[in-house]
């Protein structure tokens, strides 16, 4: 088994690039880890799908190990019965140090399941943030009884005093949706300027 020592990690439900890394973040700093070559199928696989590893290719007591193609290398956390249930990008420098050894790792035959595809997106994480918190935040918003912070948000956006609180609703629904940074940005500007 190779070994991989003294790497930073930063496990989330869903694989990020380490420039995607945030600052609330919890970064841990690994020791010791054990990684495995598979191919890139299986690499990729891994990376964007919802998947469970057989536990008898790997031995039991590894819950945290890496994995590479020989191209990129990531981390993985397990539960006991090899569901993977955090991904981690590496840093830039650890990720190259780790692939310029990469022919020196050994190849391993993985075997696994696929739970769930995901759609595979390119958008940022900072964008997903701002998509997720602006569902959340327009599920808990009542028409009638929001209608004034409605219409205030729909007159800071579009500097226009629309009387129907359903064309104010759903035009603001159709800009979340088109461009989440615009309307994320217009909510937290107003959010500062009532709470003054």
């Amino acid at each position: 088994m190779d070994y991989i020592y003294d790497i930073v990690l930063n496990f989330q439900n869903d694989y990020y690039d380490f420039y995607e890394w945030q600052p609330t973040d919890k970064i841990i700093n690994v020791k010791r880890i054990p990684i495995y070559k598979i191919d890139t199928q299986d690499y990729l696989n891994i990376k964007y799908h919802n998947v469970t590893i057989d536990r008898d290719i790997l031995p039991k007591t590894n819950k945290l190990f890496l994995l590479t193609n020989g191209i990129e290398v990531m981390g993985i956390l397990i539960d006991n019965n090899g569901k993977v249930i955090k991904k981690s990008g590496l840093l830039f420098d650890e990720n190259d140090d780790i692939l310029a050894d990469s022919e020196l790792i050994k190849a391993i035959d993985i075997k696994y399941t696929i739970n769930k595809k995901n759609n595979i997106t390119y958008i940022s994480r900072l964008k997903k943030e701002k998509i997720k918190y602006l569902k959340a935040y327009f599920k808990k918003i009542d028409k009638i009884k929001d209608e004034y912070f409605l219409k205030y948000l729909y007159y800071d956006i579009y500097n226009d005093d629309e009387k129907d609180i359903d064309t104010v609703y759903d035009n603001l629904i159709s800009l979340a949706k088109e461009n989440p940074t615009k309307m994320f940005e217009s909510i937290k500007k107003i959010e500062l300027e009532l709470k003054k």
